[in-house]
């Protein structure tokens, strides 16, 4: 969907979810796959966040955009703690410099948190959210993701 001039970009992902289950809510789901990477992630790569919402039988892009000029590493790990610490074995409690080192990341069956702490709440519906990453002018990776906002149970 947005592999830079038909090249494999430093960052890929292989990644699956098991299905939402509505009979059972407090389920998390789980998620098997991996990241490879021949680059380093860290704070001084830029990150993008685009989400368009399905209305009308189509896409509606940049319903929600977000761009961080800096700091990706620590935004990624403030934003998305769970997937975070799924990913890369990371504790999101860590202060300080944020580096996710070269290589390939598995995760295996692993329970996963959907929860984003520091983003506002959002309207029920059919998203699209696209990240992308990268330093200066290079594009580092590139992610899309269809995802459901439903109402959060107590």
């Amino acid at each position: 969907m947005c592999q830079p001039d038909n090249r494999v970009p430093p960052w890929s992902w292989y990644v699956r979810a098991s299905h939402f289950n509505p009979q059972t809510p407090k389920e998390l789901q789980r998620v098997t796959g991996n990241f490879c990477t021949t680059t380093a992630l860290d704070d001084s790569l830029w990150g993008r966040a685009n989400m368009g919402v399905r209305s009308n039988n189509q896409w509606k892009e940049n319903a929600f955009v977000g761009y961080f000029k800096n700091s990706a590493c620590r935004h990624l790990r403030e934003n998305i703690p769970g997937f975070f610490n799924a990913a890369f074995k990371q504790s999101t409690q860590t202060k300080g410099v944020c580096s996710i080192k070269p290589g390939v990341y598995e995760v295996n069956d692993y329970p996963i948190d959907w929860t984003f702490p520091k983003i506002p709440i959002m309207p029920y519906a059919h998203y699209r959210f696209n990240v992308t990453f990268g330093k200066d002018e290079n594009l580092y990776g590139c992610f899309v993701v269809e995802n459901r906002v439903i109402p959060k149970l107590e």
